[in-house]
């Protein structure tokens, strides 16, 4: 067995922007799949029966680009604290015993 007693913070928080950026695109994704659900069927449930076909195509577009973006930027600033607060905490009590092969 071997003891993670430290990890390198930039390291850490990158591997969480990236993992944070993906899991933001596929809830962009879904969110982008229910905005134009919205789009097609908004109409039938509107008085006067008029759909606003921008609102669900923009909506849409707006979460594939926003979501993995600000995803990103919190995973890489949870991965700081994280990795900062890792280091502390393994310092006081000894680290995470491994095994390695």
């Amino acid at each position: 067995m071997k003891t993670l007693k430290r990890i390198d913070i930039m390291s850490f928080a990158k591997f969480q922007t990236f993992l944070m950026a993906m899991i933001g695109l596929l809830v962009g994704v879904m969110v982008a799949f229910f905005g134009f659900i919205f789009q097609a069927f908004a109409g039938r449930f509107m008085e006067g029966g008029e759909s606003l076909p921008a609102f669900g195509a923009g909506l849409g577009v707006a979460a594939l680009i926003i979501l993995p973006v600000m995803y990103a930027v919190i995973g890489f600033v949870t991965g700081l604290i994280g990795g900062a607060l890792f280091n502390l905490v393994s310092r006081i009590s000894g680290g995470i015993r491994v095994e390695l092969e």
